[in-house]
Formats: C-alpha cells, sequence, structure tokens
C-alpha cells in the first residue's frame, strides 16, 4: 500500500505565512485557534493530536489569495492541497463544512457562491460518498470553536454568524447538524467538550456583547 504524503506542523505554518492574500492577520489567527481546538480534542478521543493540529491550520487554506471567496475557498483548498500530494488535508478542505448530507446541496446553492455547475457537482458528490470520520467531525466542532479573537462556545460563533449573513433555513440546518455532531463528540468523550476549554467562558465575558452590538449597528 503505498504510503499518504502528510503535511507537517512546521509546513503548514509556512502555507499560512506565505499566503499571498493580504492582511491576513484575523485569517491566520483562526485557523490557529481551530487547530488548538482540534488538538485537544483529538488527545481527548485518543487520536493523533498532532494530525488534528494541521488540519485545523490547513482547513481554509483556500482563503489564502484573496479575503471575500465565500463558501469557493473549500474547492481552491482541496485543488491547491491535492496537487501537491496531501490527500488527508485536501479532504478536511471540503469536509469541514458540511456536518450533515442534508444541508450539502443548500450550502451550495446559496447566492454569489462562485462555484461553477461542474465543482458543485464535485463537491455534493464527494460529501454523498465520504463516510465522516472522526478528524472531520473534529474539524467541524474546532471550526465553530475557534474564532479570530479566541475559543468560543458553538452558540456564539453560529450567533455571529447569522448576525453577518442572514438568519435562513439553511441556516438553520446547519445549526441543527452541527449540534448533532457536538451530541456526538460529548457521547465519546463522556462529558461537555466545554469542559476541555475553561478558556472559553473568560472569552465570553471578556466581549461577546461588544461583538453582537457591533453586528447590529
Amino acid at each position: 500500500m503505498e504510503e499518504k504524503n502528510e503535511l507537517t506542523i512546521e509546513e503548514a505554518y509556512k502555507m499560512l505565512e506565505e499566503a499571498p492574500r493580504k492582511n491576513k492577520e484575523l485569517w491566520v489567527s483562526h485557523s490557529v485557534n481551530v487547530a488548538i481546538v482540534a488538538e485537544r480534542l483529538a488527545e481527548n478521543l485518543g487520536l493523533d493530536s498532532k494530525r488534528a493540529y494541521v488540519f485545523g491550520l490547513i482547513h481554509d487554506i483556500g482563503r489564502g489569495k484573496k479575503e471575500h471567496t465565500g463558501i469557493r475557498h473549500i474547492i481552491d483548498g482541496y485543488n491547491y492541497l491535492m496537487k501537491l500530494g496531501y490527500e488527508d488535508e485536501a479532504r478536511i478542505c471540503l469536509t469541514h463544512t458540511f456536518y450533515d448530507r442534508s444541508i450539502v446541496k443548500g450550502n451550495l446553492t446559496k447566492r454569489n457562491t462562485n462555484l461553477t455547475r461542474a465543482e458543485i457537482k464535485f463537491i455534493e458528490d464527494f460529501i454523498n460518498k465520504t463516510k465522516f470520520n472522526l478528524y472531520d467531525k473534529i474539524l467541524q466542532i474546532a471550526d465553530n470553536m475557534g474564532s479570530a479573537t479566541g475559543i468560543n462556545t458553538i452558540e456564539r460563533r453560529r450567533a455571529e454568524s447569522m448576525l453577518r449573513y442572514g438568519i435562513s433555513h439553511v441556516s438553520e440546518k446547519n445549526l441543527k447538524t452541527i449540534f448533532a455532531v457536538q451530541n456526538e463528540i460529548e457521547i465519546k468523550l463522556g462529558r461537555s467538550i466545554y469542559s476541555l476549554f475553561p478558556e472559553v467562558t473568560d472569552n465570553i465575558n471578556k466581549s461577546m456583547i461588544k461583538d453582537v452590538m457591533k453586528f447590529l449597528k
């Protein structure tokens, strides 16, 4: 069996540093915080925490060229990493966005996705044929906890997203399905995921009200 290429932590950081995107500080901070959450979850679930950390660092690598790419970043990241031979890392670029197969079409057919019909078909087929593993689900949780400013609850991150992009049947289904993933992870852990992240409470107390008010202005 041919051994797969595995991206190292050092190589993943280099990718972030060398990305041509301007004003990338917030993007890098988000990626690092997602990596921290993924690493801690993986460690407590008996998985390879270093692999999970790498997955967190590169999950949004498709946003590296420019700031406002929307959902198109998932296919850009996938294609970029596949060309470099990093199959598992490329997979994460697609799977971190979809918490359940039922939300794939709704998220891909929203307005202004900048995806071609062929790209939509490829992503839909890929997700429908892929059985999510525990790393996929860890990254889905981590992406919903790690922000540019720290580590937050899933509820807060989803609320920020809905305040920014609006509430729709798609956003409601996204919320329900990520909670289902959270429940599955917590059953495996035998406790709340937030028990692993004491910094969550401190981060909420310091900035939640200010952030929400910012979106309401």
